[in-house]
């Protein structure tokens, strides 16, 4: 049994990711989330892709990635293709691994490994 199957979560994690995975974007939306600590409730926006069953919430980085791409009106990019790949990333003094977006090599997309 892996960490996925016992605590299932909706959303991409960089765990949920074993090599690069081109997907389309079907939709980017806000969804309220509170922080576990603080209680404090913020809106984040999770892109969601055709055929997979998780969203990514996106952060700063990748946000500016899609859009320097594709424009910064999140609507135009529906219909358009990303590659999700893992890197590591220094996050709070911390080397973690984090799903970021790059641009596809190929214009044929596979289904999602996020399913």
């Amino acid at each position: 049994m892996k960490t996925g199957d016992v605590f299932p979560s909706k959303y991409a994690k960089a765990e949920d990711l074993d090599h690069d995975d081109e997907v389309v974007i079907e939709r980017v939306v806000l969804e309220e989330f509170e922080d576990p600590q603080t209680k404090k409730k913020s809106n984040k926006a999770v892109c969601y892709f055709q055929r997979a069953r998780k969203g990514l919430v996106l952060n700063k980085t990748n946000w500016g990635l899609i859009a320097r791409q594709y424009g910064d009106e999140s609507d135009d990019w529906v219909g358009k293709a990303i590659t999700l790949t893992v890197i590591d990333v220094e996050a709070f003094g911390e080397v973690v691994s984090a799903i970021r977006v790059k641009l596809p090599k190929t214009a044929k997309v596979a289904s999602a490994g996020l399913e």
